[in-house]
């Protein structure tokens, strides 16, 4: 394993020191909190990234198993000389079948959001010394560290003209909107993200495919991402929301296939 992520990372938050500075509260050391948390969490991400990828991609995978493990039976099942005179087990072969087809078509949809999730599960569990805690599905950033202190942020309060910055939200006081946090994203084939606002903070992409119905990760990278890396689009009407957007050209592989 080398270092090389690890300088990549903080030499991109030492590019956000001017916005981090003026992040809200604007009385916090966001930068210097960056840095310690980059420091502990990069390293981590790396040494955790094998073990990651083959969680998700067995995961995925597993209907495909099932299935597999499903129609085996069913073979051994239909052999039997008593199959054919058996109306109950001809009956259930039917109806496990039947079943495989409609799991199938349900599962046919499952993309990013669940192997996002899938994603969180994984690194929640894996964070012994960090505690990660996920935030609400619509906060950013999706992982925070439950063990870093934010007893100093303001109680995140709705509103059009409340300036958008760090915040403790709900009755568990869930860091929201803090750039010391950790979020996810997915994506198929190639490395297009988009959103609904320019995060700055750490983020961890997963690239995936699926090849002849098999779920397959292509690459895992991460990147600081601060706000002039975004492709932003301004709203048409008040009533449009805003869309950020970037690609994988700031970040960098922890994918040790894909060297």
């Amino acid at each position: 394993m080398t270092d090389l992520p690890l300088s990549h990372i903080l030499r991109q938050v030492d590019l956000a020191h001017v916005e981090l500075l003026a992040y809200e509260p604007a009385e916090i050391d966001w930068h210097n909190r960056c840095v310690l948390v980059v420091s502990r969490l990069v390293p981590w991400l790396q040494r955790e990234s094998v073990s990651l990828v083959e969680f998700v991609t067995h995961v995925m995978n597993s209907p495909a198993d099932v299935r597999q493990s499903a129609n085996a039976l069913i073979a051994v099942v239909q052999s039997l000389p008593e199959y054919h005179s058996d109306r109950a087990m001809q009956n259930q072969v039917a109806r496990l079948t039947e079943s495989l087809d409609h799991e199938k078509l349900l599962l046919s949809g499952a993309g990013g959001t669940v192997i996002s999730k899938l994603i969180e599960r994984f690194l929640i569990q894996q964070s012994i010394n960090w505690q990660l805690e996920s935030n609400g599905a619509s906060d950013y950033p999706d992982l925070f560290l439950r063990s870093d202190d934010y007893s100093e942020l303001p109680s995140f309060r709705h509103g059009k003209d409340q300036v958008y910055g760090a915040a403790l939200k709900g009755k568990v006081k869930r860091p929201v909107r803090v750039p010391d946090g950790l979020e996810i994203k997915t994506c198929r084939r190639n490395f297009a993200v988009d959103c609904h606002h320019a995060h700055v903070g750490l983020h961890l992409v997963l690239i995936f495919d699926r090849i002849e119905d098999t779920f397959r990760v292509t690459d895992l990278l991460i990147g600081f991402m601060r706000h002039e890396i975004y492709r932003l689009t301004e709203p048409a009407s008040p009533t449009t929301t805003l869309k950020a957007s970037f690609n994988g050209q700031h970040f960098i592989s922890i994918f040790e296939e894909s060297a």
